[in-house]
């Protein structure tokens, strides 16, 4: 047996042949280093398994990517919701994904979850210790978040891997500076990665919105205070806008949120007035100190709260609103009942618009900014709008494929994966002239009369977000076909965000333990409680009762917790 360096000779002549194989894909630094000092997959007759997981010692540098990324096909798991399920089975089903599998040589073989829009599936499946490759979350929603998968041995790191595999996406966050606070953990570790949503432009779709119509009938403006919107709600109910002459006007609805909140959910519904007093519906930052405060603590939220019930009192607030659902909203909008509500651009402004103008062409939506009350200012109160992170995907310590996922990944984030995401098949589903992309009459003016938004979803995903940067103009082309959300979405974007916090604040376990046995119990009486006052079954006095047991039941503790990680989000680097 002949040696050299301690490694058998005919060892060195079957590891050189493979790295002429090899070195088309990947660099000749990284395989004199594998060849000389480390273990290259197959030399210690490792068959067709993945290579192991990066090693750290290896020296600085990153690989060039060329495609396929796999020589030999391989098939991972991808985890997360079918966000086009009205239309595809499976978002496999999408060309965009058709198309990567041919580019890169691996196929993702989706796992949709059922009731994909809980986490009660989630949790289910990390309970198991069975993992998919790749499951991409909005984890700012999950206890522990991604603290917790990293610090529990589900999530890998990806610092080393970022370095060597993941030029565009690092390229993006250099792109983005202000987006590295929101991608990392306190401790600078790279857990996962994020639809990065750097345009406030894209961000700022929910509000306050408004029939124009019917102000224009009554002779009204749009209100930009409190004062003037108890003036245009009673207008709705008085002067019958809709013309029918009945008195059935609804002035002000919302629909509750799919956990069945009724208040419409954290940032949105009657929980969007609190703004108006210096205060949001939860953990605030005080422009003021620049400390976290909660609202329902606070002085203000006595006269908020005074403010809701007597317009609920005076029928300018849906009786029905804890009951009504997103579909039953819809209706009445269509069905010309409701003249304010909260939500977003593309669903109720641009569907509601689009069926309501079949038998009303004067039929108007449009946004409005968050009304300015006792504090003076319009505040904004939807903190995604300061910086839209949350849904990332992390790689599982049971993946195979840690490094081929990653460069999967991470081309996704490259000017071609870009394009395929946002905008699908060029030829098919866009064009380009001139550089600037556009949708082809496939999808703005669908042969079978699908809706742009419909049409899109069987060739990518510019409407919800995936493992790459957001882009505005792929979306506000589906998303924004009127001119009034055009319009709307300025508006909302030049809301103030002073009292706006991030929403992935990074939490210990211990902390995470905490909150989650302060909050559950809080939440729920606070819910119950709020409610219950505002539809007049008790009386607003019973504010200064609820805010001494919120107290009792350790909504200072939390506050300290809060502000904690709030502390170190700030000190990220």
């Amino acid at each position: 047996m002949i040696l050299i360096g301690g490694w058998r000779l005919e060892l060195i002549i079957e590891c050189w042949g493979m790295y002429a194989m090899l070195k088309k894909r990947v660099s000749r630094s990284l395989l004199a280093y594998v060849l000389l000092g480390g273990t290259l997959a197959g030399c210690s007759g490792g068959g067709t398994e993945a290579e192991p997981a990066l090693d750290t010692t290896e020296s600085a540098g990153t690989e060039s990517l060329s495609l396929p990324i796999v020589e030999k096909p391989i098939t991972i798991k991808w985890y997360q919701r079918n966000y086009v399920e009205t239309e595809l089975k499976s978002m496999g089903e999408m060309e965009a994904f058709k198309e990567l599998e041919k580019r890169t040589g691996i196929h993702i073989e989706f796992v949709h979850p059922p009731n994909s829009g809980n986490n009660e599936a989630l949790n289910v499946m990390l309970a198991t210790g069975d993992y998919p490759d790749v499951i991409f979350w909005d984890w700012a929603g999950v206890p522990r978040g991604l603290t917790g998968l990293i610090n529990d041995g589900v999530a890998i790191k990806l610092n080393d891997y970022l370095d060597k595999y993941a030029p565009n996406y690092k390229k993006a966050l250099e792109k983005y500076p202000e987006v590295k606070k929101y991608v990392t953990l306190d401790d600078g570790t790279y857990p996962s990665f994020f639809q990065l949503d750097p345009d406030p432009m894209r961000t700022s779709y929910n509000g306050l919105i408004i029939r124009k119509d019917w102000l224009d009938k009554l002779g009204l403006q749009p209100p930009t205070t409190i004062d003037e919107w108890h003036n245009v709600l009673r207008a709705f109910k008085e002067k019958d806008p809709n013309g029918n002459g009945k008195a059935d006007e609804i002035p002000y609805s919302i629909a509750k949120a799919p956990s069945g909140t009724a208040l419409g959910g954290i940032g949105s519904g009657m929980s969007e007035f609190t703004a108006a007093w210096g205060i949001l519906d939860g953990f605030y930052k005080d422009p003021a100190s620049g400390k976290l405060l909660y609202g329902p603590l606070q002085p203000q939220y006595k006269d908020y709260l005074t403010t809701m019930a007597n317009w609920y009192e005076e029928g300018l607030i849906d009786s029905e609103f804890a009951s009504t659902d997103s579909k039953g909203l819809t209706t009445k909008l269509q069905n010309e009942l409701v003249g304010t509500t909260y939500g977003s651009l593309g669903s109720l402004i641009g569907n509601t618009t689009t069926v309501a103008r079949t038998k009303n062409p004067n039929f108007s939506l449009i946004g409005v900014k968050p009304p300015i009350g006792p504090a003076g200012k319009p505040y904004n109160y939807a903190a995604s709008t300061i910086q839209k992170v949350g849904l990332s995907a992390i790689i599982s310590t049971s993946s195979k494929y840690p490094k081929e996922i990653v460069r999967l990944i991470d081309y996704m984030y490259s000017d071609e994966g870009q394009a395929l995401l946002n905008w699908g098949i060029e030829g098919k589903s866009y064009t380009v002239k001139d550089g600037n992309k556009t949708y082809t009459d496939d999808i703005m003016r669908n042969k079978d009369g699908k809706a742009p938004q419909q049409a899109i979803y069987h060739y990518a995903t510019p409407v919800f977000g995936h493992t790459k940067v957001m882009e505005y103009d792929a979306w506000s082309q589906i998303s924004l076909p009127f001119p009034e959300q055009k319009e709307s979405i300025k508006t909302f974007a030049s809301a103030d965000t002073s009292l706006n916090t991030p929403t992935t604040l990074s939490f210990t376990a211990e902390e995470s333990s905490t909150l989650g046995s302060i909050m559950s119990d809080i939440n729920t009486y606070k819910q119950e409680t709020v409610l219950r006052i505002l539809m007049g079954t008790d009386p607003v006095s019973k504010i200064d009762e609820l805010q001494e047991r919120l107290k009792s039941m350790g909504i200072e503790e939390a506050g300290q917790i809060y502000q904690a990680a709030y502390d170190r989000f700030n000190a990220r680097k």
